[in-house]
């Protein structure tokens, strides 16, 4: 996460007081974390003016596996090996049937035909302890639906095989629809639940649903997809959104875990949080900018 990079924070406040918070240790107790309480707040609360952040060495090497699957549900049943095998890699994705569909449609690529389920998994580490692993990975990623695995090393061979993820957001503004992208977070344990309720929830919305993303997180972006030219799409479109995220809360997750609630998720704010923690924010908003001058409008006013 962002916030795990950031080691201090110069911060004007909405009085025109400039404070620093944070350090350039890597470890600081004195006093609370308020540069933690800056990173992320949308900018309600004070304008970051210079960060303090936290670079490490790249590792000697790097890794890829790219296994596609003839439906969602192997794909799932994978990740779940992935994790009980003990793995950590460094970047996990996925992707559905739709995305893959669209992926497909606009780069060519024959490998993608008939899948329904595709997992990239970056390792990285030392030169002989990844060739390693990537060939034990690549045995537990095995299973009786699956249509082709790709192995990458090196940093050229890896970049080539994350193109694809790359091109997927723009094959979904391929298709000509308006894409509705919902960054929700689940417990990874509740990701194959997750791609379940999304295909039944395509088929009772009558919308297309997209889902990729962060699998190695549970952060998957849940993309509705709307013609909004047709009538009722938007009304439609908002039933689903509100099936879709009452579903992710009952699960333990979030309705946002990288974009932020801002101005697009303010119907669901209420939903998210609750009457304790929305007045917090409240509390802590008027605290440091009590004009309303920062960022005016949001969900925090």
């Amino acid at each position: 996460m962002t916030r795990d990079y950031v080691l201090g924070l110069e911060v004007v406040l909405a009085d025109g007081t400039v404070v620093r918070l944070g350090s350039r240790t890597h470890k600081n107790k004195s006093g609370f974390e308020l540069a933690r309480l800056f990173v992320g707040s949308e900018g309600l609360l004070g304008v970051i003016t210079e960060a303090t952040l936290k670079l490490l060495p790249l590792p000697p090497a790097r890794a890829c596996l790219c296994v596609g699957y003839r439906s969602m549900a192997a794909a799932a049943r994978a990740l779940r090996d992935i994790f009980a095998a003990g793995f950590l890699p460094c970047a996990l994705e996925i992707a559905d049937k739709f995305t893959l569909a669209a992926a497909q449609r606009r780069t060519g690529s024959r490998r993608l035909a008939g899948c329904e389920g595709l997992l990239i998994v970056e390792l990285d580490g030392q030169p002989a302890s990844v060739r390693a692993e990537l060939r034990r990975l690549a045995a537990v990623a095995r299973n009786a639906e699956m249509r082709f695995v790709q192995r990458a090393i090196g940093v050229d061979e890896c970049e080539r095989l994350w193109q694809i993820r790359r091109e997927f957001s723009y094959a979904l503004r391929d298709t000509g629809l308006t894409k509705l992208n919902e960054d929700v977070a689940v417990p990874r344990s509740r990701l194959e639940d997750l791609f379940r309720f999304a295909e039944d929830l395509q088929a009772r919305s009558g919308l297309p649903i997209a889902c990729f993303g962060h699998a190695g997180d549970g952060n998957i972006h849940v993309n509705v997809m709307v013609d909004l030219a047709q009538p009722g799409a938007r009304e439609r479109s908002q039933r689903a959104l509100d099936a879709l995220f009452r579903q992710v809360l009952a699960w333990g997750g979030v309705v946002t875990g990288e974009h932020g609630i801002g101005l697009a998720k303010q119907r669901w704010w209420p939903l998210a949080a609750d009457a304790a923690v929305r007045g917090l924010h409240r509390q802590i908003k008027h605290a440091l900018d009590p004009r309303g001058i920062l960022n005016p409008g949001k969900f925090v006013s």
